[in-house]
């Protein structure tokens, strides 16, 4: 690979600021008009509209690896020793997630197939809830409709994570302006600042350990071990936001340079697609309820497939037990990414 040349450093420098700027006046606007979450949610849409206006920005890929370890240390620190009562349920919970899966990936790929004619390959690839960069790549490489597959997990990501904040805290009766589990305590200089050395380079002991999501998984580890012993992160309010503002302008950036007429036809069938499996995943979150007494809130954010990190991010933010909703989401990762490549050579053929 041939070193970047000052060019194309420039042209980084210049996406990376315009990020940047666009990230801070989305989240500043959205924070004034009281939108949930503002720091996420402003940052996306506002990225999300300038990349489609056809101009590029982007994250560097050392801040986009930092939010992640900064929202492991998130969930670590969020640890208790009550954290653990529940533990009985998971295996439980983590079958009926998988039932779940199974379920939301049929219908999804029939509507996709029957409705939105999408080839079989794309069909049955842009159902598989994984993740936005590794399921697609799958595909496409076996010979997938790329605009198609990508646009629908895009689709999937962005819907989640701009809708299910709102309707949330419109359920719960929570203010607005929350941006994470206890506010009320956190100040402009954080508390245990310290575990930020700490933790973050754990992501490479994780890596060299083969760990899924390393760069979140070392840190909240972490996190968690040093929470359990009674040093326990507080991040201040200002780097919350900036991870919220890489995390949210990361993925709107993804929508640079999608063609108008591939949002118009293929945009409105991964909609419905993305509507059917969250219509799946609401159900499957019910009989988790019903049937384990999983609280239904924490239910839902543990079997909404969006990303990862924005999922587990969320179940922080909104203060809904985030080990739980971290250990279903990182077990779904996990399945579909190992299961991706076998499902689509046996269901995917054209």
């Amino acid at each position: 690979m041939s070193p970047p040349t000052p060019g194309t450093r420039r042209q980084s420098y210049s996406e990376f600021f315009r990020a940047w700027g666009i990230g801070l006046v989305g989240g500043g606007l959205a924070s004034w008009a009281g939108i949930p979450l503002a720091w996420m949610l402003g940052p996306l849409f506002a990225a999300m509209l300038i990349s489609l206006a056809g101009i590029s920005l982007s994250m560097p890929s050392p801040l986009r690896i930092g939010s992640r370890g900064m929202v492991g240390m998130l969930l670590g620190s969020a640890v208790t020793p009550e954290t653990f009562d529940r533990v009985g349920q998971w295996p439980f919970s983590l079958m009926l997630m998988v039932l779940g899966l199974l379920l939301m990936s049929v219908l999804t790929a029939s509507y996709y197939r029957g409705i939105g004619g999408f080839d079989r390959l794309s069909a049955v690839s842009a159902s598989l809830p994984g993740a936005i960069s590794n399921i697609p790549a799958i595909a496409i490489r076996m010979g997938a409709n790329g605009p198609k597959v990508v646009l629908s997990h895009l689709a999937r990501v962005t819907l989640v994570i701009m809708v299910v904040p709102p309707l949330y805290m419109a359920w719960q009766g929570l203010d607005a302006s929350l941006e994470g589990g206890n506010p009320t305590s956190w100040n402009l200089l954080g508390e245990h600042l310290w575990i930020l050395p700490v933790a973050l380079p754990a992501g490479f002991l994780a890596r060299r350990l083969s760990l899924p999501v390393p760069e979140m998984i070392g840190p909240m580890i972490t996190a968690a071990i040093l929470s359990l012993m009674g040093y326990r992160l507080a991040l201040p309010e200002w780097l919350l936001a900036g991870t919220f503002l890489v995390l949210g302008t990361t993925i709107g950036a993804r929508f640079y340079h999608m063609p108008l007429s591939l949002l118009v036809g293929t945009g409105r069938h991964a909609l419905l697609g993305t509507l059917v499996t969250l219509a799946t995943a609401v159900a499957v979150a019910v009989v988790m309820h019903a049937v384990l007494g999983v609280p239904l809130a924490v239910a839902l954010l543990a079997v909404i497939p969006g990303g990862l990190a924005e999922m587990a991010l969320l179940a922080a933010a909104l203060g809904v037990d985030p080990v739980f909703v971290t250990f279903h989401q990182i077990a779904r990762s996990i399945l579909l990414n190992a299961m991706a490549p076998f499902v689509l050579r046996l269901f995917g053929g054209r």
